[in-house]
């Protein structure tokens, strides 16, 4: 082997030890001060149904949520949330209709966007909450983004 050949399968090798992307830093349960934002009573109207989230100011190691949806003789839909400290990581863990907790992991927490997901959940695998002017916005999809559904919801006055 040449030394040109030698020193281009060197290179090779530890290029492909080399990952070309820096490993994410895990969101940890120092990161929840940055979800301030998501604190309040946020409504959301369509039609004759209406959803108000609620969210609790952080306490201990958990903000408390809570959604309902319902029109003016019924609730259609309700579920209680949490995004609180799992494991020593961020986790939403949602509990749609009452039903067995559900938990989705925070792969990305800032001042304006949370990113919560699990991928052997059928459907979300992934749920976003961005911080906009109006209020705040959730989407639900799978991770590659398909089978979205966006809720934007504006803050409701005290």
């Amino acid at each position: 082997m040449t030394s040109w050949n030698l020193a281009a399968s060197l290179l090779a090798i530890f290029l492909l030890g080399v990952s070309q992307e820096p490993e994410p830093r895990p969101v940890t349960s120092d990161d929840a001060p940055k979800l301030a934002w998501i604190v309040g009573t946020w409504e959301r109207v369509e039609g004759d149904r209406t959803t108000v989230e609620h969210w609790m100011p952080h306490a201990g190691t958990t903000f408390m949520g809570t959604s309902h949806t319902y029109g003016e003789n019924r609730t259609y839909f309700f579920e209680f949330m949490r995004i609180a400290t799992h494991g020593g990581r961020i986790a939403y863990i949602v509990q749609p209709g009452g039903d067995p907790p559900v938990l989705f992991r925070a792969v990305k927490v800032t001042e304006e966007e949370a990113v919560f997901e699990n991928p052997k959940h059928d459907h979300p695998q992934r749920i976003r909450y961005v911080k906009t002017a109006e209020g705040i916005t959730a989407t639900i999809s799978q991770l590659d983004g398909s089978q979205a559904t966006e809720f934007a919801f504006e803050r409701r006055a005290p």
